[in-house]
């Protein structure tokens, strides 16, 4: 080669550079691989597995499935009818007889909290069961 041409810098380096190039480019593509193979496969799997999960606490939703709110409505309504028993004891007491003794309402009202407590109870006892079961598996 004659002494004007350049040594490194030219057209001679392009198959260097290309070279290098390509190198990095495969290693790229077989790292891309790794992790497709390694990690994109687990959580597919892992995808998988919560959307079967999902399923599973869908169909146990109708275990949840209670009339708390209807109790806690019906307390509400007996506990009026309490007050207003009471208003009338205060305004006359012989109006208060019957239906509307405040005895006979309180006695309605216990009775409602104990329906109420009950349907709270059986609510903290079915979710408790239910997350130790699923706990457990």
């Amino acid at each position: 080669m004659p002494s004007n041409f350049l040594s490194t810098g030219g057209l001679a380096d392009a198959t260097h550079i290309l070279r290098d190039f390509h190198k990095l480019s495969i290693n790229e593509a077989t790292k891309s691989k790794e992790i497709e193979n390694e990690v994109i496969l687990q959580l597919t799997g892992l995808r998988s597995d919560l959307q079967q999960k999902i399923k599973e606490i869908k169909s146990l939703s109708g275990d949840f499935k209670n009339s708390v709110g209807k109790e806690q409505e019906g307390t509400r309504k007996a506990l009026r009818a309490l007050q207003e028993a009471l208003g009338h004891v205060d305004q006359d007491a012989a109006a208060t007889s019957g239906k509307g003794d405040p005895y006979l309402v309180k006695l309605g009202v216990d009775r409602q909290l104990e329906k109420q407590i009950e349907e709270e109870n059986y609510l903290h006892r079915v979710s408790g069961a239910s997350i130790l079961y699923e706990f457990h598996r």
